[in-house]
Order: structure tokens, then C-alpha cells, then sequence
């Protein structure tokens, strides 16, 4: 089965959180996800990858109806909850993503794409 990149309603059906988001501005985050998941991919691998990828950077960027995407957009990614008046901010709960470093670790969805990355391209074990 050859691949077919994924539409803005592939997308929204399988990540509801951005169903209003503009058709036109999540296609070019799929484009630009693409470019991510290239030809290295079983091919239903590299849908899943594409939308996940695309997912992470438009919660990064505060778009979608997720808690993550409303702390990006607040500016406290990275938290839990996030308070104006009398600033109050609590650390998120995931210890692992926060020590990992990689950016992907930010949002649910980039974890979900660095477990599916893990999963296809093992590390290397050199003896």
C-alpha cells in the first residue's frame, strides 16, 4: 500500500482537540511535518508519525482545545496548571520528560511520536 499524506480531516478526526482549527493552517503543519517522517517509514507508520508531529507543533504554538495548548499559549508549557492573579504555577508530574531533554517531550503527543520512533529505530548496541 503506497503512502498517502494525511488531510486536515484525516487529521482532525483522529485529533479532535483541533477541530477548529482553520483546514489551511493544519495543512501546512502536516507539510512541514512531513518533511520529519520522510521515506524511512513503513508507510502506516509514517501517517501516524506525520500527525503526531504535526499535533506537538501546533500545541507548542497554543492552537487546539487541549489543557497543553492553553498553558503554550499562556506561556507556562511544561506545567500543570497555570495562575494569573497572584501567579500561581505547579510543575507538571512527569519527571522522565522533563529529564529527557528532547523537546518532543513536551506535549503527550511528541511522547507518544519519540515511544513510536523508539519502536521502529531502535538504538544501536555496540559490544
Amino acid at each position: 500500500m503506497a503512502y498517502t499524506p494525511p488531510t486536515a480531516a484525516d487529521f482532525k478526526l483522529r485529533f479532535p482537540a483541533f477541530s477548529t482549527a482553520p483546514d489551511e493552517q493544519v495543512a501546512g503543519f502536516l507539510e512541514d511535518a512531513a518533511s520529519v517522517a520522510d521515506d524511512g517509514w513503513p508507510d502506516a507508520d509514517r501517517r501516524k508519525a506525520v500527525m503526531l508531529q504535526a499535533a506537538h507543533d501546533m500545541t507548542t504554538r497554543g492552537i487546539g482545545g487541549g489543557v497543553e495548548a492553553k498553558l503554550a499559549a499562556a506561556g507556562a508549557l511544561g506545567f500543570k496548571s497555570f495562575r494569573s492573579g497572584g501567579l500561581s504555577l505547579d510543575r507538571a508530574d512527569d519527571p522522565a520528560a522533563a529529564a529527557s531533554g528532547d523537546p518532543l517531550a513536551q506535549t503527550v503527543y511528541g511522547r507518544e511520536l519519540l515511544a513510536l520512533i523508539r519502536s521502529r529505530f531502535p538504538g544501536v548496541l555496540v559490544i
